[in-house]
C-alpha cells in the first residue's frame, strides 16, 4: 500500500541541457527536474514533486502555475527545448527552512508534503452515488489490507524493494477505475479503490459483472481471496477502443487467509479456466532500468487486443516473480510513460 512523499533531496548531479543553456538538468531518482541554470549547486537541499501531485497556488513557489479561477495544479511531465521534465524541483522555502531551525534544520529525506500544503491526485468520485456504498460495519470481515485501498509505489522507490538482475515480471499499468471483488461469509463483496458498494447497487463495479460473469465465479472458487482489476473503457481519458462500454482485467490478488499476494503468474494461470482477461505480460527477465524505460513508452497491447493500433500505454508495473515484502510493504513499483505525463489535463 503506496505512502506519498515530497521529500527533501540533495543535489548530486547536474547535467547541461543539450539544446538550452540556460537550463540545467538534475536527475532524481530515475527521473529527471529541469530547471533555471545556477538555480542549484551540488550539495545544495531542495524539494522534488513528482507528477501527479496537485500543488496550492497562491503559494508563491508554484505562483506561476495559477489559472484564472483555480487555486491548485496537478503537476504533470512537461517538454523543455525537447527534453522532458518530471514534475518539480523547487529551492527550500525559506518559511519552512525557519519553521524547521528549532528542529536542527531540513534534512534530506523530510517530508514536507503537508507544510507545502500538497496533495496526492485523486481522480474525482463521480462514477459512485452515496447511497451505493456500504456503511463500514458491513465491510467484509477481511485484515487491514483488504480494508486499505490499493495503490503502488511509484518508481523513484524501485530500489527499496528490487536489486539489478533479480528476475521480475512487467505488465501494462492499464487506466481505468480499481476495482475489488472477494466472496467471503457466502456473498459476493464489490469495492472500488476507496470503499466496499452495494452489489446491487447502479454502478460500473456491479454492471462489469453483467460483461464478465466469471469474476463472481473466480471468487467463488477462491473464496477469501481479494481479486483486484481495473475497469476500462467508458471510464478514463484512455479507452483502449471501447467507447461507450466497459471491461475488466484482473491484475493481483491478495489472500487474505495466509496475508500473502497470489504471484502474478500464478493468478494469470489460472484464468486460463474463465472468460476473464488479466494484464497483458510484457516482458519477464532481469530487472534492467533501460529496459524497461522503453517498454513503458510502447503502444498499448490492451487496446491492440481490441483491434485498436496506436493508442498509448498508461506505463507498466514491475513486480518480483516470487511475491514478497520489503519494509512492511508489497515489493511492487509502477513507472508511467512520458506520452502519458505529457497527455494528462
Amino acid at each position: 500500500m503506496s505512502t506519498h512523499y515530497v521529500n527533501v533531496i540533495e543535489v548530486s548531479e547536474i547535467r547541461e541541457h543539450p539544446n538550452a543553456h540556460a537550463l540545467d538538468i538534475i536527475p532524481v531518482g530515475g527521473f529527471q527536474a529541469i530547471v533555471r541554470k545556477g538555480t542549484f549547486q551540488i550539495g545544495d537541499k531542495a524539494v522534488y514533486i513528482e507528477p501527479d501531485y496537485v500543488v496550492p497556488t497562491y503559494r508563491k513557489e508554484f505562483e506561476f502555475l495559477a489559472k484564472p479561477n483555480k487555486q491548485e495544479h496537478r503537476l504533470k511531465a512537461v517538454r523543455l527545448r525537447g527534453e522532458i521534465s518530471h514534475g518539480l524541483l523547487i529551492p527550500v522555502p525559506d518559511d519552512v527552512r525557519a519553521d524547521y531551525a528549532i528542529y536542527g534544520g531540513v534534512s534530506v529525506g523530510d517530508n514536507l508534503m503537508n507544510d507545502l500544503e500538497i496533495k496526492r491526485w485523486e481522480p474525482e468520485q463521480r462514477l459512485v452515488m452515496r447511497g451505493d456504498e456500504l456503511s463500514y460495519a458491513d465491510w467484509p470481515a477481511v485484515d487491514h489490507i483488504g480494508k486499505q485501498k490499493f495503490d503502488v509505489e511509484g518508481w523513484r522507490y524501485h530500489d527499496l524493494f528490487f536489486k539489478p538482475g533479480e528476475t521480475v515480471i512487467v505488465t501494462e499499468k492499464v487506466h481505468g477505475a480499481n476495482a475489488r471483488y472477494v466472496w467471503l461469509d457466502d456473498r459476493l463483496y464489490v469495492g472500488s479503490r476507496n470503499r466496499w458498494l452495494k452489489v446491487e447497487g447502479n454502478h460500473i463495479w456491479s454492471r462489469v459483472l453483467s460483461v464478465r460473469p466469471d469474476i463472481e465465479k473466480w471468487c467463488r472458487e477462491h473464496p477469501g481471496t481479494i481479486l483486484y482489476g481495473e475497469i476500462y473503457g467508458k471510464v478514463q481519458s484512455l479507452k483502449y477502443g471501447i467507447e461507450n462500454d466497459i471491461d475488466f482485467v484482473a491484475f493481483a490478488a491478495y489472500d487474505t487467509v495466509h496475508g500473502t499476494y497470489v504471484d502474478s503468474e500464478n493468478l494469470f494461470s489460472s484464468m486460463f479456466r474463465y472468460d476473464m482477461d488479466h494484464v497483458p505480460i510484457l516482458y519477464k527477465g532481469p530487472f534492467i532500468q533501460d529496459v524497461f524505460d522503453e517498454i513503458k513508452e510502447r503502444d498499448s497491447i490492451l487496446a491492440e487486443i481490441r483491434g485498436l493500433f496506436r493508442h498509448m500505454m498508461e506505463g507498466v508495473v514491475i513486480t518480483p516473480v516470487t511475491e514478497r515484502w520489503e519494509g512492511g510493504q508489497r515489493a511492487c513499483v509502477k513507472l508511467i510513460s512520458d506520452r502519458y505525463w505529457e497527455f494528462i489535463d
